[in-house]
Formats: C-alpha cells, structure tokens, sequence
C-alpha cells in the first residue's frame, strides 16, 4: 500500500482558473437545466456538513497516516475526519489522471481547484460524494452510502444555488463540481446508462463559457463526454449539429475522430428512422440513400484508423496458448488484448471501436431490409460482411478489459501488488455497455461481458456496470419462462 499512498499523494498538478469571463444574463444562467427532479428527490437533505481545505501534498499524506495508524483510540477521536479525507484521497487517486506529454488527463487539475477554492464548498463536498460512495461500493459500509448521500443532497442544492450568479456559473469550481456529480451518478448507480441528465446542462454552461475563455480542460471533458453518450447503446444523445469544435483544445488526430462520432451518429439516427417507419412514407431510394451515406462514414472511419501515426497506435498480445489440449483458441474470450498508453488512449480507442459497432449495427439492420439484397451483395458493400465485422469490433472492446480493468501492464504482464485505478473501469464501461447492445454476440462473449460488469460494480466500486447486466439476466428469464409458458417478467 505504501507505494500507492505515495503516488496518490504526488499527483496534484497546476492549475489556473479563467481570469476573464464574458458576462451573461442572470435570466440566461439561471434556467440552463441542471438536473432532474428525480435525482434531486433522491438526495437525502441533512445539515450542512462541516468541510475542510487540503492545501499541500504534506496535509494530505499526513491524514493518509492517521487513517491508517494502528493506533486505534487516535481512529475514533475523529473518525468522521479521517474517513472524509481518505474519500478524497481515494477519488483523487483512482478518478482522476495528470495531464502528460502522451495524454491530457482526466480531471488532473482538480486538486490544486480544490485547494485554490476554499470559499466554494459544493466542489469539494461533490468528491466527498463520489468518493464516499466509491468506497461504500468496494468495502460495503453502511455509514460511507449514507455520508455520499448527503454529500450528493448537499452539493444538488449548493450548485443550483450557484447557477443563479452569472460568474459563478461558467467558472472552473462550478463546471468541476457537475462534472464530479455525473461521476458519482456512475458510481452510485443512481442514473440511467444510455443518459446523463447533466449533460444538455454543461453544454449550454460550456457554450457560454466559450465566448469568454475557449481551449479549457473541463470544456474538453465536458465535449468528450457528450460525444461519447452520442455513439451505440440503446438510447445515444446525438450532439447538437452546431457544436464547434474549434472551441476545444484536442490534438487534429483526436479532433477527426469526433467529426467522425458526430457524423457517425447522425447518419444512423438518419437511416433508423428512415428504416423504421412506414414503407408507404419513405421510398427504397431514400433508404438506400441514407444507408450509402452511413457506409461511407464507416469506410471514414477505418481510414481514419489507417492514417494515424505509429505514436498512437496499440498493441496486441495474444492469450499465450502452451497445447491444443489446454486450451482451444475457440473456447476463451478474448484470445487477444489490447495495450495502450495510458488509460485515457485506451478511452480513445474504445470510443472509436464503439463508433464502429454503431454504425455496422444500423448496416445489419439495414441488410435485413427488403428491396436492399442487392446493394449489399454488389460493390464495396460486399467485401465488408457487416455480421463478421461486428463480431471482430465485440472481441477488441473485450480485448481492452485486461488493460483497462489494470489486470496487465504496458507490457502486457500480469500486474502484482499494485492497486489499478478506477479511471480505466470507468472508460471501459461505456464500451462493454455498447458491445453488450449487440443482437449478434456470442455466448462466450457474454459470458465475458457479464463477468467483466461484476468486476467493475464490486472490485472498482461502480455501481452503474449492474445495469446492462441485470438487463441481460432480466432478458433471459423472460425468455426462459416464455419458453415453458410462464408469464413474463417486467424489465428493470
């Protein structure tokens, strides 16, 4: 432990807060919708907690040491104390990832905005939130639920608060702290998968903030996270056609990528509803149309795949397999994983394996259709067998659990005494999420996914991960009891 205590205290990083802001309307700051009214009545309201300031790297190892001392009797002098400051620590460490020469990092910034903000109480009681309820999920202590909850009322109210003033609405403190919030969400299990109810919100706080001061990290994760929701599963959110992205400072390689997760998901917004409705409203020429324009937007992607320079690309090894009789290549999954980086180049590269499996998703569907036989048997459509193809992007989500969930190295050897972060179980739920979408998936791809999903909801601490696989169960009870006459079950 005393190697991850030490790097969890070294990852505080510089960060400066705008120095100019644009003013806007209190009318316009006011009504941007926050979040809904149903995660706010579940937030338990209590007395304002009292909260504290963690202003150096020696503050925070110095509570590392009290929560850890064996002398007991110093534990429970000020237990609530102690535990708060380990829910920081632990949020900071594993949610959290400093910005390097390969990577911008995920909210690298947020201790040092935790430290410059003392006077902004709600930040810093969202991450006793999410990092309460983190550890509430791993150890399963009553008492850390019941603190995240409060935290989470407590933060609802103060930034609702806060969004009534101008200025304050469009500063780093404010837009952290709502970032923070859909983290916890995640980790609490509280919101829906396909949905984030925060997310038109940050949009239009982004927006405004744009004209003041364009290029900022917390815009980069705010866009990032908004086109993620935008690719595959059951419900995505489409980003506004008229998202700029000249606002977000992103390197021209990553920029191209969400032209092409924006395009991507449009074309197949437009051709399911092209292909759902009515065959006396649309005629065979339009469909084909729409379903044409969303091919090319594929073959876009994998040339996208093709130009990137060598500095961004992964490696793979394959499940080391000493005799045919030990193991059939046919009977595991997957029989390769992925390297990377960092974890947020793996978010990367799930993000573009999920933009593929979207659109091959939509070419089945479209395949099936009658009076389409022919332009999927003739020209390029019919050296790419959508099916297959979409077996193959399943098996390199699949790939990229050893890496992600910290079971592998850069170098892909297993990894020994030392706790992985959560970020990258974070990153890889959304892949697993959309790959679990698939009609077409193996049952040894399943099985995978489903053990995968227990892994990041019990080992990482994110709740969120039991959605898509109670579904799953759900699914398969109902077919089983249809199978023998029974009647069926209501979905979750």
């Amino acid at each position: 432990m005393q190697a991850d205590e030490s790097e969890e205290a070294t990852m505080w990083t510089m960060y400066k807060g705008p120095s100019d802001m644009s003013r806007l309307s209190r009318h316009e700051a006011s009504d941007i919708p926050f979040s809904n009214a149903e995660l706010t009545s579940k937030a338990k309201t209590t007395r304002l907690l009292r909260t504290r300031t963690h202003t150096t790297t020696a503050a925070l190892d110095q509570a590392e040491d009290v929560a850890s001392a064996p002398f007991i009797p110093q534990l429970l002098a000020q237990p609530s104390e102690a535990w708060d400051t380990r829910a920081i620590s632990h949020f900071l460490y594993h949610y959290t990832s400093s910005a390097t020469k390969d990577s911008s990092g995920y909210l690298g910034f947020l201790s040092d905005l935790l430290s410059n903000s003392p006077s902004v109480p709600y930040l810093e009681t969202a991450v006793l939130a999410a990092g309460s309820a983190s550890l509430a999920n791993i150890t399963g202590l009553v008492y850390l639920q019941q603190a995240a909850e409060k935290y989470y009322g407590e933060t609802l109210r103060c930034v609702s608060s806060a969004l009534k003033n101008p200025l304050e609405a469009i500063s780093d403190a404010a837009l952290a702290a709502i970032i923070v919030l859909q983290m916890y969400e995640v980790i609490a299990g509280i919101t829906m998968v396909s949905c984030d109810p925060h997310q038109r919100g940050l949009m239009e706080l982004s927006r405004i903030r744009g004209n003041a001061r364009p290029g900022t990290r917390t815009t980069m994760l705010i866009h990032g996270r908004a086109h993620t929701n935008a690719i595959g599963g059951l419900s995505p959110s489409p980003v506004s056609p008229s998202y700029d992205a000249e606002t977000v400072d992103i390197s021209l390689h990553e920029a191209e990528l969400w032209r092409l997760m924006r395009k991507t998901s449009q074309c197949c917004v437009a051709t399911w509803t092209m292909i759902s409705a009515p065959s006396d409203d649309i005629s065979g020429g339009e469909v084909a149309k729409s379903v044409n324009n969303l091919f090319s937007t594929y073959l876009d992607l994998l040339n996208w795949r093709k130009t990137l320079p060598s500095t961004w690309s992964y490696q793979s090894c394959k499940i080391p397999i000493r005799d045919d009789h030990d193991l059939r290549p046919d009977a595991i999954c997957p029989v390769k994983y992925h390297l990377f980086k960092n974890i947020y180049h793996g978010a990367m590269w799930i993000s573009f394996w999920c933009t593929v499996i979207y659109a091959l998703q939509m070419l089945v569907a479209a395949s099936s259709l009658p009076g389409l036989e022919q332009p999927f048997n003739e020209g390029q459509h019919s050296t790419h067998d959508p099916k297959k193809r979409l077996h193959a992007a399943v098996d390199d989500i699949c790939a990229c659990v050893p890496y992600m969930l910290g079971d592998v190295d850069r170098v892909g050897l297993p990894t020994v005494g030392k706790e992985s972060k959560a970020l990258g179980a974070y990153f890889l739920l959304r892949g697993l999420y959309v790959a679990s979408c698939v009609e077409e998936v193996t049952s040894l791809q399943r099985e995978y996914m489903m053990t995968a999903f227990l892994r990041i909801a019990h080992g990482k601490g994110i709740r969120l991960a039991l959605r898509p696989r109670n579904r799953w169960l759900n699914r398969q009870q109902r077919d089983e009891m249809a199978r023998y006459g029974g009647p069926g079950t209501a979905s979750l």
